[in-house]
């Protein structure tokens, strides 16, 4: 009892305000130091040297301050220790002197005025202000002017703190708070200037004392504009005409890309230089055939340029997809692929493939021709897509999303009257599905009879063309139209037979209704030729036909 009486008669322990540096690493109490007086129990018990220091907000242990971090330490301190000066030397030279140079801590007109109005300059590609304030101190005397500091704009650490920094170098050690760093970056201090610089007038020089004006690195400069054939004098305006014209009436029924009612020469001239210059080539190259390679020089530097800088819209999709339709009769580049496949993921990323159930019932006439435009672009790069993956077995790259199953009936969601241009797209769509999928069983090698597998490709083949030839009858379609649908049947029903010929090359037999197939195909297939030319529509036809057809049969 006398113990414990003795023990309640012991003074309490008092714990300092502050912990040692033995303390502080064991993350313990530090007891019995009295602020500092004494020698803690923790240390006497360890028998080590009991040491205390301030605190260092953001700083662990054994951390090593980074170059920029020891820069703005530097600099801090320098404007902790302007900062007392500030208002006796204002004080002194307010009524008879305005310092020409803004201080750091209230920036400038120059620095804030021409922010909201100015604050970048696409001419050249830069900010306007092409000058920035030193971020080393003064050394003439009157540099505590260059820092004075508003009331709003002080330093908001700690008494503890600020004596550190003033008393000795030890900031080097450590690191400097970020959370510091972001709060002053929102204040009118020197570090608004170092990390988010604002901008001064053009025409106002930057003052800058004890070093040399400062440039920001010049950006790339904007690639000098091209001219389009009839800005380049290539063509005239007439004559663009004209070439439109004859784009319409002899080449566009084989690729079904473009629209007339839309498509004229000052919308395309207005809308995409690029697919302007690519249809007056187009255009040149069977009926101004000496302008051609001109014309087809402008294209490809378009080309390069759009690639270059990223250009993106429904025009640059549909040039990248003409300039596989057309070339030259030397052109042995082999871009078709490319050309395809950069169009193909360009329309997806502008959304060329969004399906749209419900037209708005407020749509006026242009926008509905420009959604319908977009649309078409997409189908026909579905139908390109999937001939070119027939023809070189490679993957195709757009699938059938929800805007290609609803395909069927697209060409009557115009809103108008049916256009047979549109008819053949969508019918295109279908029969492109279908040589995919034959295509698609034979490549992978599926254990199925490849009798069963023709006669359900012939049989959805004679559906097809039964419902398409309907659909075109309703449509008032003309001859070409017609002509042109059964072409294309005949040319898959040839291919995916022929598949299954090759496949029977091996036996001793070759099959029969494959070979049937193929015969009786490629005999109609030259019949429909022999009516184009009646039709006046294969008129320059030697060239023309080797470089659209292999588009649409592959």
């Amino acid at each position: 009892m006398e113990v414990h009486a003795e023990q309640l008669q012991k003074p309490p322990v008092v714990r300092g305000a502050r912990a040692c540096t033995t303390c502080r690493a064991a993350k313990m109490k530090c007891v019995g130091a009295e602020d500092g007086q004494r020698q803690c129990q923790r240390c006497k018990r360890a028998n080590v040297q009991c040491i205390f220091e301030k605190h260092r907000r953001g700083r662990k242990p054994g951390s090593k301050l980074s170059e920029a971090s020891k820069m703005l330490r530097r600099l801090e301190k320098g404007l902790n220790s302007a900062k007392s000066k500030a208002v006796s030397i204002d004080a002194r030279h307010s009524s008879s002197y305005r310092d020409p140079h803004p201080s750091l801590g209230e920036p400038d007109d120059r620095y804030t005025n021409g922010v909201r109005s100015h604050p970048y300059s696409p001419e050249t590609g830069r900010f306007v202000s092409n000058h920035l304030p030193p971020l080393n101190l003064p050394s003439y005397p009157d540099a505590a002017s260059e820092y004075t500091a508003s009331s709003t704009s002080s330093r908001t650490l700690d008494a503890n703190d600020d004596e550190d920094d003033s008393a000795s170098d030890r900031a080097e050690d450590n690191i400097f708070p970020a959370n510091f760093i972001q709060r002053e970056r929102r204040r009118n201090s020197f570090f608004r200037t170092i990390l988010n610089p604002e901008d001064a007038p053009a025409s106002g020089p930057s003052s800058v004392r004890g070093s040399e004006t400062y440039s920001p690195p010049q950006s790339p400069a904007a690639p000098a504009g091209l001219n389009d054939p009839v800005s380049a004098g290539i063509v005239d305006e007439e004559v663009a005409k004209v070439l439109f014209d004859l784009i319409f009436l002899r080449l566009n029924p084989f690729i079904n890309l473009f629209d007339p009612s839309l498509h004229t020469v000052s919308y395309v001239r207005n809308k995409s230089p690029f697919l302007f210059t690519v249809l007056i080539m187009a255009g040149c190259k069977f009926f101004r055939p000496e302008l051609f390679k001109q014309c087809q020089k402008l294209a490809d530097e378009y080309a390069v340029q759009a690639f270059r800088e990223g250009l993106k819209g429904v025009e640059v999709v549909q040039a990248f997809a003409c300039l596989t339709y057309w070339k030259g009769h030397d052109d042995n580049r082999t871009s078709t692929w490319t050309f395809v496949g950069y169009a193909c993921r360009m329309a997806v990323e502008i959304g060329l493939n969004r399906y749209v159930p419900n037209v708005p019932s407020n749509e006026t006439e242009l926008q509905r021709l420009e959604r319908r435009n977009r649309e078409r672009t997409y189908l026909v790069l579905f139908i390109h897509d999937r001939s070119l993956s027939t023809q070189t077995g490679r993957h195709w790259m757009l699938p059938e999303d929800d805007f290609i199953r609803h395909s069927d009936r697209w060409h009557e969601s115009s809103g108008g009257s049916v256009r047979p241009e549109d008819v053949i797209v969508a019918a295109f769509v279908q029969l492109r599905q279908i040589a995919a999928a034959t295509t698609e069983i034979f490549q992978r090698g599926v254990d199925m009879s490849s009798e069963v597998v023709l006669r359900n490709c012939n049989s959805q083949l004679t559906q097809w063309n039964e419902t398409w030839h309907r659909e075109m009858q309703q449509a008032g379609g003309g001859a070409f139209h017609f002509s042109f649908l059964n072409l294309f049947r005949l040319y898959v029903r040839l291919f995916t037979n022929s598949l299954a010929l090759r496949e029977s090359s091996n036996r001793a037999t070759p099959n029969i209704q494959a070979l049937s197939a193929c015969y009786t195909s490629a005999v109609d297939s030259l019949k429909v030729v022999s009516e184009f030319a009646r039709m006046n529509v294969l008129v320059r036809t030697c060239r023309f036909t080797s470089s659209v057809w292999p588009t649409f049969f592959y």
